[in-house]
């Protein structure tokens, strides 16, 4: 499907682009949760679980799919087979049990997503020392265990180290202090 875009003349024009989609999306949003209820009580009706399977394919990478899943899982007591989507069903007393949750659990509301905290190799790298040193006060404590720690390091490692710590740089400007210092 290609898509037709749309531009802006002024700031009024993008603000009321952005309002449809924002009402789209969380129209969207409440459609998948109709379907879902219909699909769980349509499960307790007929006992077939298996449109829970074709709504969440059919969605596939448009929602978070994860949080649909789970909330089938929770209020629809559909079983999971890792990998394999749903394998089986806890029955009708399950969705008895919890359809008036199911209607007011918004499907969305599962299985956030973790935002992008960032890295800092810094402080990644003192996480590293810090277990390093709290391992050899363990082998202190038990020598016994030594045989758990391996503190072997190989030189590809050591150089890729090296390599994002700007090692080479950082020589470099040693050197040219010392010789300036002579």
């Amino acid at each position: 499907m290609a898509i037709k875009y749309i531009f802006a003349k002024d700031a009024a024009e993008l603000s009321r682009i952005q309002k449809r989609a924002v009402n789209s999306v969380n129209k969207a949003r409440d459609m998948v949760q109709i379907a879902a209820v219909a699909t769980i009580k349509h499960a307790y009706d007929h006992g077939d679980w298996t449109f829970a399977q074709t709504l969440v394919d059919g969605l596939g990478n448009t929602i978070n799919g994860q949080a649909l899943v789970e909330w089938f899982v929770q209020f629809g007591g559909l079983k999971v087979e890792d990998g394999k989507g749903f394998s089986g069903w806890s029955g009708k007393e399950h969705v008895k049990e919890h359809f008036e949750a199911a209607k007011a659990t918004m499907w969305w509301d599962l299985k956030k997503k973790n935002p992008y905290k960032g890295f800092d190799l810094e402080q990644a790298l003192k996480n590293v020392l810090a277990q390093h040193a709290k391992a050899m006060k363990m082998v202190e404590a038990n020598p016994d265990d030594a045989d758990k720690i391996q503190v072997h390091v190989n030189d590809v490692t050591i150089k890729q180290v090296l390599a994002l710590c700007n090692f080479e740089e950082m020589i470099e400007g040693v050197e040219e202090q010392d010789q300036q210092a002579a």
